[in-house]
Order: C-alpha cells, then sequence, then structure tokens
C-alpha cells in the first residue's frame, strides 16, 4: 500500500498489531493472571482461564502468522524463525495442552465430586495426588510455550524497531 507521497502506509498497521499482540500476550501473562490467581478461589480461577486460554492460544498461533505476512523484514531468516516459534507454540497450547489439561482437570473434578480425593483422614489419596501432579506437568509445559511465544515476539520486535534508528 503505497499513498501519494510514496510512503509505505503498511508499516504503521503492522507496528500497531505487533503493539497489541505482543503487549496483550505480556499483559495477561504476567500481570492479570497472576493477580487473579491470587484473587479468585481456585474454581474460579480455573473457570475465568478455561474460557480465556481457547481465544487467547488461537491468538497466539494466529497472530505471528499475521506478522510474518506484513512485516517489513521481509527475507530475514532470523524473523521467520521467532515467528514460526511463537505460532508453533501458541499451536502446540492449543491443540495439544489445553485439551490434555483439560481432560486431567476434570478427572480431578470428578474425584472430589465422587469424595476420591482424600482419605478418612483428610489427606489426599495417591490418585488425586497422581492426577495433580500429571496437571501441574502439563501445565508447567503449557507455561513454557507461552513464555517462548511471548519471548520469540519480544525478540522480533527488538529486531523490527533497531531497522528504525
Amino acid at each position: 500500500m503505497i499513498n501519494r507521497l510514496g510512503l509505505n502506509t503498511r508499516v504503521p498497521y503492522h507496528f500497531l498489531f505487533y503493539s497489541v499482540v505482543f503487549g496483550g500476550s505480556t499483559f495477561y501473562s504476567f500481570i492479570v493472571s497472576p493477580i487473579v490467581f491470587k484473587k479468585l478461589p481456585r474454581e474460579e480461577f480455573s473457570n475465568l482461564q478455561s474460557q480465556v486460554f481457547p481465544t487467547y492460544f488461537i491468538g497466539q498461533t494466529v497472530s505471528p502468522l499475521i506478522l510474518a505476512l506484513t512485516t517489513p523484514l521481509r527475507g530475514c531468516p532470523v524473523t521467520a524463525t521467532l515467528l514460526a516459534l511463537s505460532s508453533i507454540s501458541g499451536a502446540l497450547n492449543y491443540f495439544w495442552l489445553l485439551p490434555a489439561c483439560k481432560t486431567i482437570k476434570e478427572e480431578r473434578m470428578k474425584l472430589v465430586a465422587d469424595k476420591l480425593d482424600k482419605d478418612e483422614s483428610g489427606e489426599f489419596t495417591e490418585e488425586y495426588k497422581k492426577v495433580s501432579k500429571q496437571f501441574g506437568k502439563y501445565h508447567g509445559i503449557s507455561s513454557l510455550f507461552n513464555l517462548v511465544s511471548v519471548v520469540t515476539l519480544g525478540v522480533y520486535g527488538v529486531l523490527l524497531t533497531s531497522r528504525f534508528k
């Protein structure tokens, strides 16, 4: 898109979109989620996250692809690699880890509903501990992929702005 003055008008829109994607990811991951985790009861927090994460992970998957298609850094293999890693991280979270965590949470909720989460002494049962540990493992992997997505977008932003001195 070249206007009458010969200026490329695509670049400001790319920067605005990048700002929304990187800012939104960073803000939700490192500010909103920790605050909400501390303020809401566990079940409410879990319900909120289960509503937000599908959209969030689709955004993590699609947004880097849009950035790659509109980048002013054409032909830079580092750019392509960073945006591909960001998108793949979001896709793995959406297509693999989100369903796995949902299944594990449902299993854990069933144990609680069936009163199989605690024994007579009030201690968590081995089955409940096993399911909770499995959830923690998958949640940790998901958090790592989220971090990869945010960091790769951040490095992309540094490369993007370094071109405009």
